[in-house]
């Protein structure tokens, strides 16, 4: 079981105070609580099932105001037209058990009865110890970017709070290959191999501007090429090689968090911007030959027929 050293404050940059809050223990999880600040209620993280808690001052009190489940007093008849000496008005809990022992027909009594209830004075459940105030952001959310931390020893056992400390989020790369492999135009993207530097080589194929096509025939049962054929667009292959880092590092999960959104937004368009269609002017080289007027430059682009 992990230990509880003490509590820990969160203070936000916007002005919030984020605390971790479990639920008390000892109580069922589905048993509702509204947590409080100095007597006012906290407003819950997220969808509140990760036990942070928000208030807009630093808190002296912390607690868990809850409605415990109501005592059974006993059992009411809800059809007044089967009163009869087997099933009178009223049953006490003990007349009620008896009932139920004696009897061979228990359906009966659990359609007929319903249960006659009295509340609980509510309790509260106070957060005891001392309080040490944390700088930073919000914790991951569930499915984001994990956050492996280096932190001092005495919070090891307190994953809460890892966010906090210096680390960093691995993935990067892989997670940039996920991203790049479904664009459109893209052919391949994997991770260096073979005695290649790590990072992502990326090849995409794009078509002209103005759709260009070449005659493919068809090749016979004998191997050798048919009359019939078919156009083919003739596509532009740009091969990238994108140095992306395995992991972002940075002082807290934050900070990296930001750094590693804008690593994913500058690749990703960088693939992006590299995906358009090809020049043709330039054949797709990216700049255009100077030859007197009615030569033909060298190249494929020379012997290609616009698509019909």
């Amino acid at each position: 079981m992990r230990t509880d050293f003490q509590h820990y404050a969160i203070q936000h940059g916007d002005g919030r105070w984020l605390y971790y809050l479990p639920h008390p223990p000892g109580l069922p999880a589905s048993l509702h609580t509204s947590v409080l600040a100095d007597g006012e209620p906290m407003q819950p993280l997220g969808d509140n099932t990760g036990g942070w808690w928000v208030t807009g001052h630093q808190a002296q009190r912390l607690t868990a105001v809850y409605q415990p489940r109501p005592t059974v007093t006993g059992y009411r008849l809800t059809d007044l037209s089967a009163r009869s000496e087997r099933f009178p008005e009223y049953l006490s809990v003990q007349d009620w058990h008896q009932a139920l022992g004696d009897s061979g027909h228990s359906e009966a009594y659990y359609s007929l009865y319903e249960q006659v209830t009295q509340d609980k004075d509510v309790q509260e459940y106070v957060y005891e110890g001392r309080t040490v105030v944390l700088t930073g952001g919000e914790p991951p959310t569930p499915g984001g970017p994990p956050w492996v931390a280096s932190m001092p020893e005495s919070l090891a056992q307190r994953p809460e709070y890892h966010h906090c400390f210096p680390g960093y989020i691995p993935g990067l790369r892989d997670h940039l290959r996920d991203l790049i492999r479904p664009m459109r135009h893209v052919e391949h993207c994997f991770n260096g191999r073979s005695g290649k530097p790590n990072g992502l080589y990326v090849t995409v194929a794009v078509p002209f501007e103005e759709p260009v096509s070449r005659w493919v025939p068809y090749i016979g049962a004998n191997g050798r090429p048919l009359k019939s054929g078919r156009n083919e667009p003739v596509l532009v292959r740009r091969e990238m090689y994108l140095p992306v880092a395995d992991h972002v590092s940075g002082p807290d999960y934050r900070t990296a968090l930001a750094e590693w959104e804008h690593q994913v937004s500058f690749w990703f368009d960088l693939v992006r911007n590299a995906a358009v269609r090809a020049c043709n002017a330039c054949e797709g080289t990216g700049h255009v030959m100077d030859v007197p007027e009615g030569v033909h430059a060298p190249g494929p682009v020379s012997a290609l027929t616009p698509s019909r």
